[in-house]
């Protein structure tokens, strides 16, 4: 039975509409659902992420959104640290409205997110200010909860490069997050958002801890490790689909990734939460 967490767990108040709760580390945790919605800021170390049945690779600099009615779970953590905040309905505060269109929807491609260093400093920021407010000032709150919705819309996706180099960076580590099934021409990229190869390298070895490439097939992998759980098609066929050329490097690279092949899986559903 999937466990619901419960608002009045975390919750000071019936009255209070968001609350901020860390995480130092997150530990292994079964797939759970909950009452309220939560935004969730990766910190520190890595993980894996399963959103309603999709399977996500966590980073440091990485937030994503969990609504009410999602089911998650996280597994395979390594120090990671999380940063939730909970927060009820929008349509219940009381000072603010209207910004259902700045959270994303139930949209796979659109839920998790990098940001930028910058904007990394202003979320602390305003996290600071979460801890030193009493829970019913709740105009400040809902007004903190704004500008923290906002610079998260900011680091959404686009298709070339803009501001500092860490933000272009992270633009581009957006842009593989949704062109991951098609052929990277790294030149060709790194120049769209404009970066030098060597130096985007040398951004996401240092900021990620893995480099591009690895970066790239981890996305293919996550993508074809959902599709064999979720759909009839054929190994070959998902491969292909998710940017392998050669189905017995890709049976590689998956059983290097999960310690078990695409066949096992695909025989036993149950070994996904690994």
């Amino acid at each position: 039975m999937i466990q619901k967490l419960l608002d009045k767990d975390f919750f000071s108040s019936s009255e209070q509409k968001i609350t901020v709760e860390p995480r130092e580390p997150q530990p292994v945790y079964p797939e759970h659902t909950h009452n309220f919605n939560e935004i969730v800021i990766v910190t520190n170390g890595y993980g894996k992420h399963i959103l309603n049945g999709r399977l996500f690779d966590l980073y440091p600099g990485m937030m994503f959104y969990i609504h009410a009615t999602d089911c998650h779970l996280y597994e395979n953590v390594n120090n990671l640290h999380l940063t939730n905040i909970l927060f009820r309905d929008p349509s219940s505060f009381n000072f603010i409205n209207g910004i259902h269109q700045l959270i994303p929807q139930h949209d796979p491609l659109h839920s998790h997110y990098f940001f930028d260093k910058k904007c990394d400093q202003n979320i602390q920021y305003i996290l600071q200010q979460f801890n030193h407010i009493n829970d019913e000032s709740s105009a400040y709150q809902e007004s903190l909860f704004l500008q923290l919705l906002i610079l998260f819309k900011q680091n959404q996706y686009v298709n070339q490069g803009s501001g500092s180099s860490d933000n272009r960076v992270k633009q581009l580590l957006r842009y593989l997050q949704v062109h991951f099934k098609e052929p990277i021409d790294w030149v060709k990229v790194t120049q769209q958002f404009s970066l030098s190869l060597r130096s985007f390298h040398r951004h996401v070895k240092n900021e990620i801890g893995i480099t591009p490439q690895k970066y790239l097939i981890k996305l293919r992998l996550a993508d074809a490790y959902t599709q064999l759980i979720d759909t009839d098609k054929s190994i070959t066929t998902i491969a292909q689909e998710c940017g392998f050329n050669d189905s017995a490097y890709f049976s590689t690279c998956f059983k290097h990734e999960f310690n078990f092949s695409p066949q096992t899986l695909r025989k036993d559903p149950d070994k996904r939460y690994h």
